[in-house]
């Protein structure tokens, strides 16, 4: 199958399950941070469909498109004498995540996902598809505690890589939910039906194939460049009316790397990038 027959099929899936779901939520989202010669700008678009296939059975479908902007030329991060002429680099995201949960018994639930991907930075070739998912457990202990346990492909360290995933949750009350984990924890706190509090700690990365490749400094040719931090967060959700919701979340981020490699990854040029903060607004329409 041709790769453009391929990705054709991975934007259509979506729109051709509409008619067949429970539900729909459209997301708009915009993020900026810094960087040592510039910084990142994302801004994704994205729509989710669920529907309770039976009283144990349920299936979602979350399709993104991200569109990732870094007001620098990547090549000055890898070539020690390389005169920028201070354009940028710019890179898509398609993504489409299938979702299902089973729930075996009243405090057993087991969860799978599916998530090919595409990345690409100009032209799109087969090279640029990933995918991704993995399987979790969640257990309920009580009626305030439970757990996840779980294993994932995932690319929150710049590069696809399978990881254990798992998560404490605990409900200290109607108002109040901590969750601790990887790659992601929560303190949340609703101070009413409308307002919604959160300290968030998150892992993030993703990874691309470069068009056209760098040459370094010792000949190698680099083709793939990924991008990870840890993000922590206080975010505010505002529910303004019964289907609208809007976000600002607000920050710092560290751990943040640029992973340049070959073809193969065997040789990797890990460049650290200053810590700096992070701001992103996001609006959601639920129906």
């Amino acid at each position: 199958m041709r790769i453009h027959n391929f990705t054709a099929i991975l934007l259509l899936i979506p729109l051709f399950s509409v008619y067949a779901q429970n539900g729909y939520t459209f997301e708009f989202n915009t993020k900026t941070e810094p960087i040592d010669n510039g910084s990142i700008k994302q801004t994704e678009i994205g729509m989710q469909f669920f529907k309770d296939i039976s009283t144990t059975n349920k299936l979602t479908n979350t399709f993104k498109y991200k569109s990732t902007t870094i007001t620098d030329e990547v090549e000055t991060y890898v070539l020690a004498n390389y005169a920028s002429n201070y354009s940028n680099t710019h890179f898509n995201s398609f993504s489409n995540v299938f979702e299902f949960s089973h729930q075996f018994s009243e405090k057993t639930k087991l969860n799978l996902s599916f998530e090919p991907t595409v990345n690409f930075q100009n032209t799109i070739s087969i090279a640029d598809v990933t995918l991704l998912g993995g399987a979790a457990i969640s257990q309920i202990i009580n009626s305030n505690n439970s757990i996840d346990l779980g294993i994932k492909r995932m690319t929150v360290f710049g590069k696809p890589q399978i990881l254990p995933t798992f998560a404490f949750n605990h409900q200290f009350s109607e108002k109040t939910f901590l969750k601790l984990g990887f790659p992601n924890a929560a303190l949340s706190y609703s101070s009413s039906i409308r307002d919604t509090f959160s300290l968030t700690n998150d892992f993030s990365g993703s990874t691309y194939n470069l068009d056209p490749s760098i040459i370094a400094d010792d000949k190698s040719s680099i083709t793939k460049v990924g991008f990870s931090q840890m993000e922590t967060t206080l975010q505010y959700e505002r529910n303004i009316d019964t289907s609208w919701f809007v976000n600002f979340k607000g920050g710092y981020s560290t751990n943040k790397e640029f992973k340049f490699s070959d073809e193969n990854r065997t040789t990797e040029i890990n460049q650290t990038l200053k810590n700096g903060s992070v701001f992103s607004i996001s609006i959601k329409y639920k129906l």
